[in-house]
């Protein structure tokens, strides 16, 4: 099986060219790393056990729901 070479030869562009690739290569790394970040962050889970039972609810549940429904 041939090695594929994994850089590309920009040798062929002019230099303003060759820089603006290489500037938006570091762009889209950066933008790599931050949703790396970010979806470490969205990783974690709520636990809602802790406020279980300690909200009391004064109405008609099914009625809300249907006034929030038909808002739309």
């Amino acid at each position: 099986m041939p090695t594929v070479s994994k850089q590309l030869d920009l040798s062929a562009l002019p230099p303003a060219s060759r820089r603006e690739i290489r500037d938006f290569y570091q762009f889209l790394l950066a933008r790599s790393r931050k949703a790396e970040k970010t979806a470490s962050k969205e990783d974690v889970t709520y636990r809602f056990s802790d406020i279980c039972g300690k909200l009391a609810w004064k109405g008609d549940a099914v009625a809300t729901q249907r006034s929030i429904r038909d808002e739309w």
